[in-house]
């Protein structure tokens, strides 16, 4: 059974089980598969989020699971739940355009990044970041 074929007959099958059409069918089951194949991708970036200190600058983790959800707090107050589910469309972003080729290519830095625009748009809280006094031969 080829993939192509597979596809097209879960497709079928969520059809006639959510009573749906098989446009719709097929959607599903796109978004699925998409959210399966990107799932380490977004585990990483959770992690490197979390763990690798990427939104410590701006959050603070309330709950941790270890991999697969967080719960945090901005410096303003507002709680957002963190999850691989919720996270994987916004990695394949990253993925389509080339940024990142295999799940350790995401470190905190860019999970910061995603995290962010995921949540609020843009980017709007920065690491400070400091330069190290030139050396004088």
């Amino acid at each position: 059974m080829t993939e192509c074929f597979a596809e097209k007959r879960a497709a079928r099958t969520y059809a006639l089980e959510n009573g749906v059409s098989y446009r719709t069918g097929l959607a599903a089951v796109r978004s699925r598969r998409a959210a399966a194949e990107g799932a380490p991708y977004a585990r990483r970036l959770l992690i490197e989020a979390v763990e690798g200190c990427g939104i410590r600058h701006w959050a603070r983790v309330d709950e941790w699971d270890g991999g697969d959800q967080a719960t945090i707090t901005d410096g303003g107050g507002e709680s957002y739940r963190l999850t691989v589910a919720d996270l994987a469309p916004a990695v394949a972003d990253y993925r389509d355009a080339g940024a990142i080729d295999h799940p350790l290519d995401v470190d905190s830095y860019l999970a910061d990044e995603i995290i962010q625009v995921m949540l609020f748009g843009c980017v709007i809280y920065r690491s400070e970041v400091r330069k190290r006094p030139a050396m004088v031969a």
